[in-house]
């Protein structure tokens, strides 16, 4: 990690996290303090991840802008396979490239705070630990989805929701790791989650209640505007979360649908052939210095 990521994080908390900063702990090295800033943006809804060009292309001068929406594209559907079923009312997510440079970064704005907050000490770090491993099995797959579950008490779901669910959310997380983008690390797990042997420690999950119906998703207002989860609800959720709880996050008025913010004729251009260094396929984001 060098000044450039640290300066990006920095950047974002005082956009969207003020309050983080005096809470940060910045002793030690860029590599220990800079995924406590990242974790710590999680519990202001915003996840950042960060790649290289495939190892396969760097030579090749092949565009990679689809790679890389189809990996950003991967945390969005993982993001929406949770909240459809645990928090259906904040399914909103929205992506946003951080500059024009390499490694690539990119912020994700979702609603749901419990579940940015998973996706940044969970899957994050698994995928950067487990990218390339042809050895990945189902049962670990099924056992990191089901500590995600478990931390997220996910309990109140009927039998077979809550199977649907692991096996759409297992599926996402295979595509995922068969992306060629090289994701790089940012954020580290929020507790360990593998043995000596380099196996996920079994999550000890009581057995699955009888059919149940789930509690009511939060009423919206009348504008239209999504209310954002009560304190209540959303304390019992953050087991893992070594900061206070910040206060949550209304999505602004200008919310945008997630398909046109990442898409990869407006999100990414082609390469040129005769620039000398090599750039992410991002244009320049307006008002990117705010």
């Amino acid at each position: 990690m060098n000044q450039r990521e640290e300066q990006i994080l920095v950047d974002l908390a005082q956009r969207y996290a003020p309050q983080l900063l005096p809470m940060w702990d910045r002793s030690g090295t860029l590599d220990e303090r800079l995924p406590r800033l990242a974790r710590g943006l999680a519990s202001y809804n915003i996840l950042v991840i960060m790649a290289d060009q495939p190892y396969s292309l760097l030579t090749i001068g092949q565009n990679v802008g689809g790679l890389i929406y189809d990996w950003a594209n991967g945390y969005m559907q993982f993001y929406k396979c949770l909240c459809g079923d645990l928090f259906p009312s904040f399914t909103q997510i929205t992506a946003h490239p951080t500059d024009d440079r390499w490694p690539i970064m990119i912020y994700i704005r979702g609603v749901a705070t419990p579940v940015i907050q998973r996706m940044a000490g969970f899957v994050a770090p698994y995928v950067v630990h487990r990218q390339f491993d042809t050895q990945v099995s189902d049962a670990e797959l099924i056992g990191l989805v089901d500590m995600i579950l478990d931390e997220l008490e996910a309990g109140n779901l009927s039998r077979d929701a809550y199977k649907r669910l692991r096996e759409e959310a297992v599926t996402i997380l295979k595509q995922m790791l068969n992306s060629p983008v090289q994701q790089l690390p940012l954020t580290e797990f929020d507790r360990a989650i593998f043995s000596d042997s380099q196996r996920l420690v079994p999550v000890k999950l009581e057995n699955l209640p009888p059919v149940t119906s789930p509690p009511p998703p939060p009423t919206l207002p009348e504008t239209g505007r999504i209310q954002p989860p009560r304190q209540a609800d959303t304390q019992q959720l953050m087991s893992t979360e070594v900061m206070p709880a910040p206060p949550k996050l209304e999505p602004p008025d200008d919310w945008e649908d997630s398909r046109r913010l990442l898409s990869p004729n407006i999100m990414f251009g082609a390469k040129k052939e005769d620039e000398k260094k090599r750039r992410p396929p991002v244009p320049p984001l307006p008002n990117k210095n705010k």
